[in-house]
Order: C-alpha cells, then sequence, then structure tokens
C-alpha cells in the first residue's frame, strides 16, 4: 500500500536521493532515502519505513546498476528512516548503526510492528514489515569503501537521537545529515538531547561539504543548515514561552506556516524541561 510514486533527486553521477514526499506515515513521513553508487557497491542510507518502500528504492537501483545492494547504512531509529532495513539484510547486504540505534531499534521495532499490523489502515502496508537488529554496530563510527569513492560514518554523539550518524563523501564534499537537518519539516524532538543538537549542526558545518542532504526535505549547501539553527532557535523561544504543547506547536506553525509535518510541533514542549 504505497499512494505516492518514489520521486528521485540526481545530486551527482554517483548519488541520488529518493522520497515519497508528504507528511503521512504511509509515505514515511517525507523522509529521504540517499544512494551512494561506487564501482564495488551500492550504498542505500535511511531506507525508509516498510519493506514496500524498501523495495520501491531496490527498483531504482536496479534501474541505475547493475551493482548490488552491499551496505546500508541508518542515521538513526526512527522507523521512518531504519524499518526497511530487514527487506536488505535479507539479500545480504550489511546494515550498520551506531550502538545507542541498534539498541533503540530492538527495543522499541516489535511493539511499532505490531502495532501498525493491528491498525486496519495501516496493516496492508505493514504486513511484512519486521523488526531488524543491525549486524554491524559501531561506536563512533565506520568507513565504507566503496570502490572509487568513501563513506565516512561518522557518530556526532546524541542530538535528534541517542544514535545519531552522517554519512560524508569527501569525494562528491556532501553529506548525509539525517535527521539532524530537516529543511521545511518541522523537527521531531521527542528523542533529542536538547545540548546535542547544536553540537550535531556544528559537526555537520566543521565538515565544510558543498551539498547537505537532510532528514526530509531537499538537499542544499550550507544555508539549510544554518536555517535548522534558526528553526531550533525558535522552538527554544517558543517552550520558554510556557503554555504547554499545544500552545508551543501553535507558535512554531505560525512561525513556519510553510513546514510539513506540523504533527511533531507539540514535541519542542521537551526543549523546556532540559
Amino acid at each position: 500500500m504505497v499512494e505516492a510514486p518514489l520521486r528521485e533527486t540526481r545530486l551527482s553521477d554517483r548519488v541520488f536521493v529518493l522520497t515519497l514526499g508528504g507528511e503521512d506515515i504511509r509515505c514515511a513521513y517525507g523522509a529521504n532515502c540517499t544512494v551512494v553508487l561506487g564501482q564495488k557497491g551500492v550504498l542505500v542510507v535511511d531506507p525508509l519505513i516498510a519493506p514496500a518502500h524498501a523495495r520501491l528504492v531496490e527498483a531504482a537501483v536496479a534501474a541505475r546498476t547493475g551493482r548490488p545492494i552491499r551496505d546500508v547504512v541508518l542515521t538513526h531509529h526512527h522507523t521512518d528512516h531504519a524499518l526497511g532495513a530487514g527487506t536488505f539484510a535479507r539479500q545480504g547486504a550489511a546494515v550498520h548503526a551506531q550502538r545507542a540505534c541498534a539498541g533503540r531499534m530492538a527495543a522499541e521495532h516489535p511493539d511499532l510492528v505490531a502495532e501498525r499490523r493491528a491498525n486496519p489502515a495501516l496493516a496492508p502496508l505493514f504486513a511484512d514489515a519486521f523488526a531488524h537488529e543491525p549486524d554491524s554496530v559501531f561506536e563512533d563510527g565506520v568507513t565504507l569503501d566503496l570502490g572509487g569513492v568513501t563513506a565516512l560514518v561518522i557518530h556526532t554523539g546524541p542530538g535528534h537521537t541517542p544514535g545519531d550518524a552522517i554519512v560524508y563523501v569527501p569525494e562528491e564534499s556532501l553529506v548525509i545529515c539525517g535527521d539532524l537537518v530537516s529543511n521545511g519539516y518541522h523537527v521531531n524532538y521527542e528523542d533529542a538531547d536538547p545540548a546535542g543538537l547544536d553540537r550535531g549542526l556544528h559537526a555537520l558545518s566543521s565538515l565544510s561539504a558543498r551539498v547537505f542532504v537532510p532528514g526530509h526535505g531537499p538537499a542544499g549547501g550550507a544555508e539549510i543548515v544554518a536555517a535548522q539553527a534558526r528553526y531550533h532557535a525558535s522552538a527554544r523561544q517558543a517552550a520558554a514561552a510556557g503554555g504547554g504543547a499545544d500552545a508551543v506547536a501553535s507558535r512554531l506553525r505560525a512561525a513556519f506556516p510553510t513546514h510539513l509535518l506540523a504533527i511533531v510541533a507539540p514535541s519542542a514542549q521537551r526543549l523546556a524541561e532540559a
């Protein structure tokens, strides 16, 4: 049950971004999946929320190359980015995740899959979904030699979630940010470390990359990292003004009227509790 076509944005001959867009669970809340083509194999970063979506990614890769999907990297444990990983693991791909990300997947994904299967509206999408535990777990990072291109997977510390990872591709001057950056989407702060949010953005900026791929929304340059910092500042101000989660969400929606995924705006209340 996939209700939107997979859209592809080509960033270079070796890198493209796939998304269903939108802001509904059935389109993975608009999350981005990034593909890096190497001479030895293919890297997929964040294979979306369900096997049905992962199969769309698989087809898009097969249309570009006959090389195998050898590696999957998860930028964090949220299911819109991570739940499709098992599809590629069953085909022999190594799934890489930071230790805290892997721990949260093991603790949370089985119940989330069960809940979604029990929901008649979601059951068709999640009928063949399953919780997968990554087989390559790292602490600080891992380097993947894809052949002619290198992916440096870096744990930036707790930020959006405890197990955040970014993927730096130096040959492309490109960073895949996960949800440390969302471009045109509200931020889900439910698992955030408020102090770590700025550290994560600093880590991204320190790489001086040309292209940044956010977890949601279109890729851009350093300006989208700066825009994310401004959003965090506005969210902190909205939370500090008080009135509870609904009031905080109302302020954020007014400040960013065109942002998608407004359903997560109440989570900014957590910034007042830090």
